[in-house]
């Protein structure tokens, strides 16, 4: 459910004005502009899917679209291992007898990474001399990654996993390990899925004078692919605040309309209040 402006602005903006100081130090070509409580950034349809990079392998593609407008995914892509293959098929076994090809972000599911960065909604930056935050507008869900520092010994499992980046010739380069192993946490939207030893990493950079962000990632994982996959998103700048958007609100009555099994969404144990 989408609404108009948030309190979340106006803490964007106490973190901007700080960061702002600390970034005066460094050399403004070493760290791009990526933050502010004015714009986000956003893709279109074509967005979906992590594009090739030449000269790398590709990412692990759409399969058939069958006539009830589900779509599969490739379970034959060569790089998969026997076990992620295996897994692809399951879902899409699912899908043949009439379930829901799966969605995090139509399900309220958290994306993980690199999945996350395939939502529709637009995404924000705060940076700051220690941090950067990217904050998605659909359900507020935060990624932190953390800056000029090493990875923590032992990680614990998350979603996103660890994310610890710096600061390379005008690009921000991002470092994640320490994922949590969930049947719902894919790297894509077509149901790939990863082990705990999955290993990302992201080179961000501005094109086109700043109105276009750009993210080669490349993907890791011995348990699910024979070899690292590349593949590269790009989003173009929204200039409007970030707004509520609450998944939960907009996925009633599914399997009413569409006939079909749905997934179910994550349901708290404990109140957070």
């Amino acid at each position: 459910m989408s609404k108009t402006a948030l309190p979340c602005s106006a803490v964007m903006i106490a973190f901007l004005a700080a960061a702002t100081a600390a970034q005066a130090q460094t050399h403004e070509s070493a760290i791009p502009n990526l933050a502010s409580a004015a714009f986000g950034w956003q893709h279109g349809f074509d967005g979906l899917n992590f594009r090739h990079v030449e000269g790398k392998i590709a990412p692990t593609g759409r399969g058939p679209v069958l006539p009830s407008i589900e779509r599969l995914a490739d379970d034959q892509n060569p790089n998969l291992t026997t076990w992620a293959a295996a897994q692809v098929r399951m879902h899409n076994e699912l899908v043949k007898k009439g379930h829901r090809a799966f969605s995090a972000q139509s399900r309220c599911w958290p994306g993980g990474t690199p999945g996350q960065l395939l939502f529709l909604q637009p995404f924000y930056f705060i940076q700051t001399a220690q941090e950067v935050w990217m904050i998605w507008e659909r359900d507020h869900q935060v990624r932190r990654i953390y800056l000029n520092r090493e990875h923590s010994q032992n990680p614990k499992p998350s979603w996103f996993g660890e994310s610890v980046g710096h600061y390379e010739n005008g690009e921000l380069v991002v470092d994640t390990v320490g994922f949590i192993e969930h049947p719902l946490s894919f790297v894509d939207n077509f149901t790939t899925p990863h082990t705990k030893d999955l290993h990302v990493v992201e080179r961000w950079k501005l094109n086109d004078g700043g109105r276009e962000i750009e993210a080669t990632i490349t993907v890791d994982d011995p348990g699910a692919f024979k070899a690292p996959w590349s593949g590269v998103i790009r989003w173009q700048k929204v200039n409007r605040p970030i707004t509520e958007w609450a998944c939960a609100e907009n996925n009633l009555g599914y399997e009413q309309a569409f006939g079909l099994q749905e997934y179910q969404m994550p349901v708290a144990n404990t109140p957070d209040f």
